[in-house]
This record gives structure tokens, C-alpha cells and sequence, in this order.
């Protein structure tokens, strides 16, 4: 998928070392959290099995997308989106699980440019994201492109739900 600034793909394996030093920044930053003292490293595995099960052609539930400046083709950020079920066990939304822009391309449209993308990316699917405290940047980028509000816990954690 295109738009005018990013060329939106899947992930590879050659993506993980600049989505791990995306996801160290967002550890320190407190945006994302793992309980576990080896968060780096589930991550890691995750996000190998997910690239690995695209290589093989593997159905997955996952969707690793990495977004690239179209002239350089560097990368400049990654969203990790993850199928969830109901309490029936039935598919019934996306969740935004991680989202990321690279410290130095922040603050140029590339959040709201990535999310346009993904938005586009799935239609007809309900899409969710849950935001920690610290995660400011990302709850205004999610209520300012039409995500609602839907539930708060008594810790600050928020989830928004996207609304047409």
C-alpha cells in the first residue's frame, strides 16, 4: 500500500534490528511495557515467527507492516496489528498492538501518515488500540484520526476504538 509519503510492507526478517531499536526506545520511554525482564527477547521471537510464517506462506493473525520513505526507502517506522477474538472464540477485531516512528522523523506527519495507511489497509474491520500512560503522542494521533474513546482503567490505561 501507498500513500505520499510512505510505501507501507510487510515486515522481513531484515526489518527486526530497526523495529527492536524502536521498540528499546519505546520500553524507556514507558510507551510500551513487559512484565518479564526478557520483554526484548519475546519480542523478538515474535516478531521472527510472524516474518518467518510470512515467508512460508503461513495464515497468521499477525500483521508486521513497515513503512519506508519513498524516495530513500528507509524504514521510519512499524505498526504490529493482531487479530482478536470475541469470548466465543470468533475473530471480531484488529488491535493496534505496537506502533512506532523513529525519534528523528517524528513530529512530520509520518504517525498520522502510517495510521491513514493502516486505516486503508483494513477495511470492514473493527480496529482497536490500547495506549499506557506515557503514551501521549499516540492517544492525540488516535482521537485526532477518528478514534473514540472506549474504555479507561483505574492505572490510565486507555483503549480507543476507530470509527468511520
Amino acid at each position: 500500500m501507498e500513500n505520499d509519503m510512505l510505501d507501507m510492507r510487510l515486515g522481513t526478517s531484515a526489518d527486526i534490528p530497526f523495529i527492536m531499536n524502536l521498540v528499546r526506545d519505546g520500553i524507556t520511554s514507558g510507551a510500551f511495557f513487559y512484565a518479564e525482564g526478557n520483554g526484548l527477547e519475546t519480542v523478538r521471537s515474535e516478531l521472527q515467527s510472524v516474518t518467518q510464517q510470512y515467508k512460508d506462506n503461513i495464515p497468521v493473525g499477525d500483521y508486521l507492516f513497515v513503512f519506508a520513505e519513498k524516495l530513500t526507502r528507509q524504514p521510519v517506522g512499524f505498526s504490529l496489528l493482531t487479530g482478536r477474538n470475541d469470548f466465543a472464540g470468533r475473530a471480531s477485531h484488529l488491535e493496534i498492538r505496537m506502533f512506532a516512528v523513529a525519534a528523528d522523523e517524528q513530529g512530520k506527519g509520518i504517525g498520522k501518515s502510517m495510521l491513514a495507511s493502516i486505516i486503508d489497509a483494513t477495511p470492514g474491520h473493527r480496529l482497536e488500540a490500547s495506549c499506557l500512560p506515557p503514551a501521549t503522542k499516540m492517544m492525540r494521533l488516535l482521537a485526532g484520526s477518528g478514534f473514540k474513546l472506549i474504555h479507561e482503567t483505574q492505572g490510565g490505561k486507555k483503549t480507543y476504538r476507530f470509527t468511520d
